[in-house]
């Protein structure tokens, strides 16, 4: 669970760190790319940290989910900053965080049924 969401964390700054470079080198379709990679993680962070983890164990899942949902809330939370300018916009923020919770939630909640999850939640 941990070494999961410790893997995501370490794409997350591989990403973040390109994002920069690309920026200051002034590589826009670059900068994009990563951009947008960097929304994709931030949104599915726990979702993600669950297949890169592998565990085969469902409530093994489902933590690392939780736990990945818990790193996601400051990372959505910044990126909503970067999303506003650089600066603080409130329905950004709102926005940003409350897509991020429901995708978690929704794993969440196919891990604790079962019988409604879809093949690749195992």
């Amino acid at each position: 669970m941990l070494r999961a969401n410790l893997v995501n964390l370490s794409l997350f700054g591989v990403f973040f760190g390109l994002h920069i470079v690309f920026a200051a080198r002034d590589l826009a379709l670059a900068f994009s790319l990563v951009a947008t990679l960097i929304t994709v993680q931030i949104l599915l962070f726990g979702p993600l940290s669950v297949v890169l983890g592998g565990a085969s164990v469902r409530r093994e899942r489902q933590r690392t989910n939780r736990l990945g949902a818990l790193l996601s809330l400051p990372l959505s939370t910044g990126l909503a900053w970067a999303y506003g300018g650089m600066a603080w916009s409130w329905p950004v923020v709102f926005a940003l965080v409350c897509a991020s919770s429901s995708l978690h939630l929704v794993l969440d909640r196919r891990l604790s049924h079962p019988a409604n999850r879809p093949a690749w939640v195992g």
